[in-house]
């Protein structure tokens, strides 16, 4: 496939505009809690694009977490959610109980996380750059030294490594119970 500048040449015999995504985990946790992607990575046509069919059982959650390169728009398509979002200007804490056919929209590094109320949720992410990226709470948390919180938020640092202790890992989605995790980013070759 040729591209000219940012172009994509349409008229190449090589052009192709298929991908499937059941070859393309991002996170599996279980049969029932998984999010597979696509960039522009696997699909090189997606220029400006990128998406993730993220499948959820009740009682579940996406963490939270923001995108500091692309806005998102998450559409439900089966099951039901609640899209929790703080508007970082307002300060206001936006929840919306979202189902099939509804839609939630979120501006680039809002902070945001989902909850499944009902088994076999299954939403689809739509995100307006060809390779998203994500900031995940359980990073923010487990990765800043503990003397900070005792420095900036007066939090005794010891107590807070013990309770911070038990996220060692990356979380993604929650509640995070090893045993059944198959791949983690980065670890089955296709991220």
């Amino acid at each position: 496939m040729t591209t000219t500048g940012h172009q994509m040449d349409y008229s190449s015999p090589s052009l192709n505009l298929f991908f499937d995504l059941r070859y393309s985990p991002y996170f599996v946790k279980d049969d029932w809690n998984f999010i597979l992607y696509q960039t522009a990575k696997q699909l090189p046509v997606m220029q400006g694009l990128s998406l993730v069919d993220v499948n959820l059982s009740r009682e579940h959650s996406i963490e939270p977490h923001w995108h500091p390169n692309a806005n998102e728009l998450l559409y439900v398509i089966q099951g039901e959610i609640i899209e929790s979002v703080l508007n970082p200007v307002t300060l206001q804490l936006l929840s919306y109980r979202v189902g099939p056919q509804q839609s939630v929209y979120i501006p680039m590094g809002w902070w945001h996380w989902t909850n499944a109320i009902m088994d076999h949720s299954r939403l689809v992410a739509t995100f307006d750059n060809k390779n998203f990226e994500i900031v995940y709470g359980s990073d923010i948390l487990r990765k800043t030294p503990p003397e900070v919180f005792q420095i900036v938020y007066g939090i005794n640092a010891a107590q807070w490594a013990e309770v911070i202790k038990q996220v060692d890992q990356t979380v993604i989605i929650g509640p995070p119970d090893a045993r059944g995790i198959r791949w983690r980013i980065g670890t089955n070759g296709s991220r």
